[in-house]
């Protein structure tokens, strides 16, 4: 199985909508909190006002109007509101007092873990957009990761990109027009212990994959994350942090996004190197895995190299936040959020066509794997059986080679059982959530909401009856 790659999505904070409580007290005079970077206007945006990043200490990205930047901008630790107000004042051409500028740091900073406090720190709120990548391990350090980047961005040179292309180019024409791959499929069949070869080298292009992502972060002039592995949807899947690409221009961005994508080239022109001096059939048939992987990586509907592709080209950070905001101004009585109506008549025109392709695509994929999800597990358990029957025979037999690539297709099995259910609970954990968010405080809309998940559920639990879906087990 081939591992799927997610650059770290950042944390974009409405400023109007401050997460968690303003802590009690702050540093006086005002500082900013340890580690806090302030980035400037985020270049290429969408936006016809272009916002402010800032990066915290944790990695995190924080999207801010002009007004609360050029605040942060002023707190230096010595001065007071007073100070700070003349020379934002003066910056913007706008009046503003003390009070004022004491609110936006209590208000609207603090809250976004932007300011210092005094006593101890609390926890500062961190993004939890809609399918991140969970439990995730560290590979590589961010040292090493910037190391990394640093000793490979070298690749990202324009003669070598050209002279990468054009001969991968040649080399596709030669395996898919002339030689074909008739006789690496065959060598897999004769001997499946060649499945370990194209699984072992598959998962060094995804590791090759993430270097690309570092190093063209690093050659744009920013420094990469950590380099792990973590869970999206129901795969592994290898991830880059490079939240710090925000910083460079649509350019950058897009470099850093394609540069995973340009290594594969990369490794497919080493493998067909290989196999000029081995003549290993199996090398082509990896290239061939490695080219489905790339179409994999393109699409744009889950956060894959391609969403962020799309992402970067329109300059609106993280579609799946506009989801929501794109629903709401579209019904009758709905109020336009800033998230939408700050872009330009081109981006939302764009954003909102992703918007009317993705939700039917999600809508269908959760619904089918709702309504059929204990015929899911039921096969994917009977499978599991018979592999763990399969890895005993090839023990037994002394096939320890066939007992690995068993055991493998276990875990593989296993995966999309255990994530199938997360994902179920995940859903209803959500929506039970906005139910009671909806029905606070008002025991009509209370009742509502209670009578309206039992009578869902009793209808799950029916159609999954009726349809005999239990049987078998």
């Amino acid at each position: 199985m081939s591992a799927v790659t997610q650059p770290v999505s950042t944390h974009f904070a409405a400023p109007g909508q401050p997460p968690g409580k303003t802590p009690l007290s702050i540093a006086s005079p005002p500082r900013l909190a340890d580690g806090v970077e302030l980035l400037g206007a985020y270049k290429n945006s969408a936006y016809s006002k272009p916002p402010s990043l800032v990066r915290r200490a944790d990695g995190q990205i924080v999207q801010m109007s002009p007004l609360l930047y050029q605040v942060a901008c002023r707190i230096d630790g010595s001065r007071g509101a007073d100070a700070i107000a003349a020379l934002v004042s003066a910056d913007l051409d706008r009046s503003l007092d003390a009070e004022q500028v004491s609110y936006l740091i209590k208000a609207k900073l603090l809250p976004l873990g932007v300011v210092a406090t005094v006593g101890v720190p609390r926890a500062m709120p961190k993004a939890n957009p809609l399918f991140a990548l969970r439990a995730r391990f560290t590979l590589l350090p961010e040292r090493i990761a910037n190391l990394v980047g640093v000793l490979l961005r070298p690749l990202f040179r324009w003669p070598v990109i050209v002279a990468v292309v054009s001969s991968m180019l040649a080399v596709d024409y030669w395996l898919f027009f002339v030689h074909g791959l008739g006789s690496g499929i065959e060598q897999v069949l004769r001997d499946p212990v060649d499945l370990l070869v194209v699984l072992g080298l598959t998962l060094v292009s995804a590791v090759f994959h993430e270097c690309g992502h570092a190093a063209g972060c690093r050659y744009g002039g920013a420094r990469p994350g950590v380099i792990g592995v973590g869970i999206y949807l129901v795969w592994p899947s290898f991830f880059t942090n490079v939240t710090d690409s925000y910083r460079l221009s649509r350019v950058g961005r897009l470099r850093t996004d394609l540069g995973g994508l340009y290594f594969n080239l990369v490794f497919m022109l080493a493998l067909a190197g290989m196999y000029v001096g081995t003549s290993a059939q199996i090398l082509l048939l990896v290239i061939a895995v490695t080219h489905l992987e790339m179409l994999d990586q393109l699409l744009p509907i889950v956060r894959f190299d391609g969403y962020f592709i799309l992402s970067d080209l329109i300059g609106v950070p993280d579609l799946f936040a506009r989801v929501v905001p794109i629903v709401k101004s579209a019904l009758p009585a709905g109020r336009r959020d800033p998230r939408v109506a700050g872009l330009r008549r081109s981006a939302r025109i764009v954003v909102t066509a992703w918007v009317l392709c993705v939700i039917p695509l999600l809508l269908f994929t959760i619904g089918y794997l709702l309504l059929h999800l204990p015929v899911f597990e039921r096969a994917l358990w009977h499978s599991g059986r018979v592999q763990a029957q399969l890895i005993s025979a090839a023990a037994a037999g002394h096939h320890y080679a066939l007992a690995v690539i068993d055991a493998v297709s276990i875990v593989l099995l296993t995966l999309p059982g255990v994530g199938s259910l997360y994902i179920a609970t995940r859903l209803a954990r959500q929506v039970a959530a906005l139910g009671r968010h909806w029905a606070a405080d008002r025991p009509v809309r209370r009742l509502i909401a209670a009578g309206t998940g039992i009578a869902v559920t009793a209808a799950l639990a029916a159609f999954w009856i009726i349809q005999g879906q239990f049987s078998g087990w």
